[in-house]
């Protein structure tokens, strides 16, 4: 049974799809069925929102999770981990991470944690502690949902006048490293504000210092493999004007086949973006990638989830020679 303060939950935490529309009507609309296939990858994040703030507990979240198509549910978990951080926020509760450890949940554990970071996009950062993941190595994903809530939806701020925050708390450690994470989910935000079309995406980077250049291009793999809207020649072309940043894109590609094999949800579209970005399926890009665990650092920093990143870029490029 939905919960009774669900009415009043949506209100005040889930955005209107015509406030979303107008927000991205502002983006590049030069790939019709780009823009569409984004939009409705937003949608079903937005409605993983509602279905959160909507419900009484987690078992019955689960069961309404279940009814979207799997191409779409990892987007709609993003979704129901950013509504379950709003009601932790003001709340002595912990749905959030209860859904990410949960039995039933937990191979969406990776895009529940960036969708902590999206809500926390919009809780005052003393609040964040309470809130923040606890995974050793994958919280520190809840920072790239940060910087994309900010490029996505204060665009003029973030994109177009390009404002770096500095302002994290300090038990989150190394701010330089914070502030590459954000631009990592910059990176993403900006697929979507090119609608997709790899000339648009190549230059906003360009536009941006040259030290986030390779963080920007790594956002835009982890995009273009899951959240998609475009044939593989669009892939293609993607690659070409990557130019020395393919490395980047190609880590930004094998995270994507990290989360589509542990959630079973492989497609015509990642499977064809694996195939160009990393030059193998899914599934052998994800058995590929497993040996970036080995031996990492288990002091849960942000310099050794960068490290993680790096491994991956490295495991992958080698492979391709």
């Amino acid at each position: 049974m939905p919960s009774p303060l669900g009415p009043l939950r949506a209100a005040l935490f889930v955005p209107s799809p015509a406030s979303v529309r107008t927000v991205m009507q502002s983006f590049e609309q030069s790939n019709p069925h780009a823009a569409l296939e984004l939009e409705q990858v937003t949608m079903n994040l937005v409605g993983g929102i509602d279905k959160a703030v909507r419900s009484s507990n987690n078992a019955e979240l689960v069961a309404q999770l279940a009814q979207v198509p799997p191409k779409y549910r990892g987007f709609a978990y993003e979704g129901a981990a950013v509504g379950l951080t709003a009601i932790d926020s003001l709340s002595p509760g912990h749905r959030a991470h209860d859904l990410i450890v949960g039995p039933e949940s937990k191979v969406h554990d990776l895009t529940m944690v960036v969708g902590v970071g999206l809500a926390l996009a919009k809780i005052p950062k003393q609040r964040w502690k309470k809130l923040f993941p606890q995974h050793p190595l994958f919280k520190w994903l809840a920072v790239d949902g940060y910087g994309f809530y900010k490029a996505f939806f204060q665009k003029p701020r973030y994109v177009d006048r390009q404002h770096v925050d500095t302002r994290y708390p300090r038990w989150m450690g190394d701010r330089a490293n914070l502030q590459r994470i954000a631009d990592n989910g910059l990176g993403r935000a900006l697929w979507f504000i090119g609608g997709g079309t790899p000339k648009a995406v190549a230059e906003r980077i360009g536009g941006f210092a040259e030290q986030r250049h390779a963080d920007l291009w790594s956002g835009v793999g982890i995009a273009v493999t899951f959240a998609g809207g475009v044939e593989p020649v669009d892939m293609e072309e993607l690659w070409e004007v990557a130019g020395q940043y393919r490395p980047q894109v190609s880590l930004g590609c094998a995270m994507v086949t990290k989360i589509r094999q542990q959630t079973k949800s492989s497609n015509e579209h990642s499977e064809a973006a694996a195939r160009v970005f990393c030059g193998h399926s899914v599934a052998e890009t994800d058995a590929l990638i497993d040996d970036s665990l080995l031996d990492l650092p288990t002091d849960g920093s942000s310099a050794t989830y960068l490290r993680w990143r790096d491994r991956i870029a490295e495991i992958v490029t080698a492979s391709r020679t």
